[in-house]
């Protein structure tokens, strides 16, 4: 079951419960699923703390700006002027594309999706829309984020083309939008996303427009202020996973991320309910789930790595969750803490392609880098990825500046590395290291100048003994080779 937000009409039975928003009585209306929907928009916005009586279903509580933001929704999306002022629907400025593109969206403000609302509490029909997200943000015809007032400012700076000026940016710091898990995958599903203030409805700015500002807004205050790029992520973390969720939006299509680049990406947002993170990952890499029709019968987290193993793509197993005590399956993520080794960095990568055979998994391309000092070249390209202004010379200073990026970024490792020809390892036990350990770094993924990689005990022919993960910094390798894990 699918579920819109329409205003109410001649033909509204006048016994429908409705809510009213914006002077106007809205109703909801069911379908089977969105693709049997007329266009629609979905509303990206943050809880926060507070909770009000909910508008249809007596029993139960929802967010206090459920109403706030789709009143703001409904007075900035239902204007002719607001999209005329806002919006170029023509790259070369074509008048006949301008007036649909206006009028498309003008039509798809007539039907509004938003969770507090459209979510069923029945099981299983709650399980199937939460796992359902993706799609449903993937499908609709514009996706409209709604920031605090606190944010009003800086959307008014973008459409007036002035500066950001340094107070007005660090808004986006504390704005909760910018560090909640399910507005990660609302935003990168969209289609089309556009940003709004409550306060400040008369004002619509594109996604692309946002980005491309707040981009700018960046690198006018490191340059003010004279900061590296540690220095920057050490102090404003919250626009660093703004920035990374904006160009997730820019250059991933919906349903091709690797499972890594969505755990990266939330490693550092918050989520009311652990469940909600895997609700929320799955909604980022599937536009179907496996499991649509059977409830709360599997959990969110087998869910998520079903879907990832569908896929060929084992890329979740880069997290410092615990690991299955069932034979062969050592390698194997459980449900608890999912965090990803390493977060807060833009992913590149299809993937960590593989299968699972009888008694242990195969990945396709593994690289092991040489046990040595670390080559100049190597030198440089960790020194560049520590992010400080002037790269230290000595291996060991280098490493040191290494890890403490590493922790701003969220890896909780034990701090002690090995050094390799091509770079630096940091594993995330100390003790994982010891004796014959092999260490072996991804191919399929990376971030720049390194990747994830793994601690493995290797037995000749024998499928290798999983022993921990870790992040590699230096050259991000090219080449691999296949390699068994039990």
């Amino acid at each position: 079951m699918f579920r819109l937000l329409h205003p109410a009409d001649c033909s509204t039975p006048p016994d429908a419960p409705f809510v009213v928003l914006a002077g106007s009585r809205w109703i909801l209306r069911d379908y089977d699923q969105p693709t049997d929907a007329p266009p629609y928009s979905c509303i990206s916005y943050a809880w926060q703390d507070g909770r009000v009586d909910h508008a249809f279903v007596a029993e139960q509580r929802m967010s206090a700006r459920t109403v706030p933001a789709l009143e703001a929704t409904i007075v900035a999306t239902r204007s002719v002027e607001t999209w005329s002022k806002a919006v170029q629907f023509s790259h070369k400025g074509d008048a006949a594309e301008e007036d649909a593109g206006r009028d498309a969206s003008l039509e798809a403000a007539q039907a509004l999706w938003i969770d507090a609302l459209c979510i069923p509490f029945d099981e299983p029909a709650r399980s199937s829309a939460l796992r359902d997200m993706g799609r449903i943000f993937g499908s609709a015809h514009q996706v409209i984020v709604v920031l605090s007032d606190r944010c009003a400012k800086v959307l008014g700076c973008i459409g007036r083309g002035e500066a950001i000026d340094d107070p007005t940016l660090l808004s986006l710091e504390v704005e909760s939008w910018t560090s909640r898990a399910w507005t990660y995958q609302e935003a990168v599903n969209s289609r089309v996303l556009y940003f709004i203030a409550e306060g400040q409805e008369d004002l619509l700015v594109s996604g692309q427009d946002f980005l491309q500002r707040v981009e700018d807004g960046i690198a006018a205050y490191k340059s003010r202020h004279a900061l590296d790029s540690l220095a920057w992520l050490e102090a404003n973390p919250g626009l660093n996973g703004l920035e990374v969720l904006l160009t997730d939006y820019r250059i991933a299509n919906y349903a091709d991320r690797s499972a890594f680049q969505v755990m990266a990406a939330m490693g550092q947002r918050i989520s009311e309910r652990p469940e909600d993170q895997f609700y929320a990952m799955l909604g980022s890499i599937a536009s179907t789930s496996p499991f649509a029709d059977q409830g709360a019968e599997v959990s969110p987290a087998e869910n998520f790595f079903h879907v990832c193993e569908a896929k060929g793509d084992f890329s979740f197993i880069y997290t410092r969750a615990a690991r299955s005590t069932e034979l062969g399956r050592g390698w194997r993520p459980v449900a608890g803490d999912f965090s990803p080794v390493l977060g807060g960095l833009n992913i590149f990568g299809k993937g960590e392609a593989g299968m699972v055979e009888p008694g242990h998994i195969q990945l396709h391309k593994m690289h092991f880098p040489l046990r040595g000092a670390i080559s100049a070249q190597g030198l440089k390209l960790a020194s560049i990825f520590s992010g400080l202004a002037s790269a230290e010379s000595a291996p060991d200073s280098v490493a040191s500046c290494v890890l403490r990026k590493l922790r701003a970024l969220g890896f909780t490792g034990c701090g002690e590395y090995l050094e390799f020809e091509t770079g630096f390892f940091y594993p995330q036990n100390a003790s994982s290291c010891s004796g014959d350990a092999s260490i072996a770094v991804s191919c399929g993924i990376n971030w720049v100048r390194g990747g994830p990689g793994l601690v493995l005990r290797r037995n000749g022919s024998d499928p290798s003994a999983f022993v921990d993960v870790g992040a590699f910094v230096g050259l991000s390798p090219k080449s691999g080779e296949p390699v068994m894990i039990r």
